[in-house]
């Protein structure tokens, strides 16, 4: 009997919970996560929109989210489609949330502006729209993310420090070994592009990457990068440490994804 009674309280609070207001729990969850601002929110705390959702100074609009259950507890971690249409930035897809604080994504989709990555990155002035497609991704604190994508860049320009004509670029992004993969090309561009960069889990890049100029004024800019080859294809290998950079950055990410969890 009281094994009944507890398992109708749970399942009493559970419902309680699932159609809890959001413009109630709104206060809460702000004051639990910093940096976060809702404005004009409707629905329950499992199936909400907000018109304006703020992380850390980067601004969201129009955000949508409704929690999976069967999904969450199969999978042991908080499983929710999300769907952000703002003006210069949209993505649809599945996401989740594991106790270990690693964010999931799947079968997503993204557009951004060029003019959005603007406002976040000041030493470039570049334009184009970006799309793309991430068939799965794991990412958390510490380790390599592992990322399975593709990103098409069209009518990519840099118009400050340089000035680069319009191109379409492509990256192709895979688990390989343990490493990242990155297989780059490009098409219809003032510049030739083909090859890889490779990631491994202690951050170091190492690049192997072929650029020829097929505009005739960014022609003597490739003596620059490289040594150019008889046909004027410069072949770039470089090897780098990129935690000094990654450190900042994740900082920044997950100040706020870790309070929340």
């Amino acid at each position: 009997m009281k094994k009944i009674i507890f398992i109708g309280l749970l399942a009493f609070l559970a419902a309680a919970l699932w159609q809890l207001p959001l413009s109630y729990a709104k206060p809460y969850a702000e004051k639990a996560v910093k940096g976060l601002k809702l404005n004009n929110v409707s629905g329950t705390v499992w199936n909400g929109e907000a018109k304006q959702l703020i992380a850390n100074n980067t601004d969201f609009e129009n955000v949508k989210w409704n929690v999976k259950p069967l999904q969450s507890l199969t999978s042991l971690s908080l499983k929710f489609d999300f769907d952000i249409k703002s003006r210069d930035f949209t993505a649809n897809g599945l996401a989740g949330i594991t106790p270990s604080k690693t964010l999931i994504i799947s079968n997503t989709t993204f557009y951004l502006n060029a003019s959005y990555l603007n406002k976040q990155i000041k030493v470039a002035k570049i334009s184009g729209d970006i799309k793309g497609t991430i068939k799965y991704a794991e990412i958390n604190e510490q380790d390599l993310p592992l990322i399975d994508g593709v990103i098409n860049w069209k009518e990519a320009a840099v118009s400050s420090p340089i000035k680069l004509p319009q191109g379409d670029y492509q990256a192709i992004i895979t688990p390989d070994s343990g490493n990242l993969k990155i297989q780059l090309s490009s098409s219809d561009a003032p510049v030739e592009l083909d090859g890889k960069i490779t990631l491994n889990k202690e951050w170091i890049y190492k690049t192997d990457l072929n650029i020829k100029a097929t505009d005739p004024n960014l022609a003597p800019m490739m003596g620059l990068i490289g040594q150019k080859q008889a046909d004027g294809t410069v072949n770039i290998k470089q090897q780098g440490d990129l935690k000094p950079y990654i450190g900042k950055l994740r900082n920044k990410v997950w100040a706020w994804i870790t309070k929340a969890n």
